[in-house]
């Protein structure tokens, strides 16, 4: 059984929050691409994936 970090939650979080991974950066105060690669090992471990990606912009999938 896969365990959600308190991070992982954070970041996801975050980055629904402000709609894009380079806000949630801000927020979170890391580069964008730290950012974007934690997501996609989160959901390279999970199977599925949490957002849906329209250029800059994310949403979250009903998975998400």
């Amino acid at each position: 059984m896969l365990r959600l970090t308190l991070e992982a939650i954070e970041l996801v979080d975050a980055i629904a929050r402000h709609g894009s991974f380079a806000g949630a950066s801000e927020q979170l105060h890391k580069v964008p691409s730290t950012v974007s690669y934690a997501v996609s090992k989160l959901e390279d471990q999970l199977g599925l994936a949490l957002f849906t990606r329209h250029g800059p912009r994310v949403a979250l999938t009903p998975a998400g």
